[in-house]
């Protein structure tokens, strides 16, 4: 979400003698915003310290002439947003929108009602449109593309001694807060060759069934198998590979620890919520098929030598790296020998 963050900065940074209201419906993660755009104040961190101010507590339970009475002393800075989901006054509103399908898997995470945000949402909307107030409405997550390319499928390789729910054991699971979460298929398989023409969101798979143990040969004798995936994750008691944590440029990660139906779901909540679609220029594009064609027939590079082919810095041809990666998942880096590897 970083064009996200870079936009509601750039407003804040235009408007620095304004009171600025940044607006949203509950599920949005506040703190979470305050924290990626380092300013601004919370709306109940300060209606919480009026109330104990004046009463001696917060205002759970309190009466709504109470409450109101104290929001009525909350004025927002200039130079300093306040992030509230109630509208308060001010010069302008920075109003946080999010795609419904979005809205209800963040009010699952942090355990809101997605009907009331969805409501306080259209809500909210209808009030600035209806009042006709200034507002800059910025979307949240807008650039993500795990919702239409994220797999339901969960294949594990081993005897596997967790307990996972599958989906054709409990079709749906609701829950008190009026979110749900589409289990997967568990689909076991007896050996790494079963896996062939697979795919799915999550592989799990014992250490012991990988033919070679160190992090780079496993990246290179399995990418392309891996690459059928969204995420796998290594079963292994390799301390240093735990230490380690993922493998750095693939989807392959380490844990050494049985992963339950809430570690499944907080990983395809952050998967849909993490990854964003390519959106490269033509001219990128151009660059990167070009690049494309230069590694054909090459096991591996060093960055001097692609930035010598094509004229640009070590600092470009490292960017141009990442990028063909991304577009096309065959490089890898050797830190011992400082080069790139690329997997045909």
């Amino acid at each position: 979400m970083n064009k996200e963050y870079k936009e509601i900065k750039k407003k804040l940074m235009e408007n620095p003698d304004k009171s600025i209201l940044i607006l949203g419906t509950i599920g949005i993660n506040f703190k979470n915003l305050k924290y990626q755009l380092k300013t601004g104040e919370l709306y109940q961190k300060i209606l919480d310290d009026l109330f104990i101010t004046k009463y001696g507590y917060t205002n759970i339970n309190m009466n709504q002439n109470n409450v109101k009475s104290v929001e009525k002393l909350i004025k927002i800075k200039k130079g300093e947003p306040l992030f509230s989901n109630k509208i308060i006054p001010c010069d302008l509103i920075i109003f946080i929108y999010v795609n419904p399908k979005i809205l209800r898997i963040l009010c699952a995470r942090e355990n809101k009602y997605y009907d009331e945000a969805l409501k306080l949402q259209n809500q909210l909307l209808k009030k600035l449109d209806s009042e006709k107030r200034p507002y800059i409405k910025v979307e949240l997550y807008k650039n993500i593309t795990g919702l239409n390319h994220v797999g339901r499928n969960v294949y594990i390789c081993g005897n596997y001694n967790g307990f996972l729910t599958d989906k054709r054991d409990i079709a749906k699971y609701d829950d008190e807060n009026n979110t749900f979460f589409h289990f997967p298929y568990i689909k076991p398989v007896k050996n790494i060759n079963d896996l062939q023409k697979k795919q799915g969101f999550l592989l799990l798979i014992y250490d012991n069934f990988l033919e070679v143990k160190d992090c780079l040969s496993i990246d290179k004798k399995y990418r392309k198998l891996f690459n059928h995936f969204n995420l796998v994750y290594i079963i292994t008691e390799d301390e240093e590979k735990i230490k380690q944590g993922h493998i750095k440029y693939t989807n392959i990660n380490f844990a050494n620890e049985i992963l339950d139906d809430y570690d499944i779901t907080e990983l395809y909540y952050d998967y849909i919520l993490n990854t964003e679609r390519i959106n490269f220029s033509s001219s990128k594009i151009k660059i990167l098929s070009d690049i494309n064609k230069f590694l054909k027939n090459k096991k591996t590079i060093k960055t001097n030598d692609l930035a010598n082919e094509f004229s640009v810095s070590m600092r470009q041809a490292e960017r141009y790296m990442i990028d063909y990666n991304k577009l096309y998942q065959n490089v890898g880096y050797d830190y011992s020998k400082n080069e790139w590897y690329i997997i045909h």
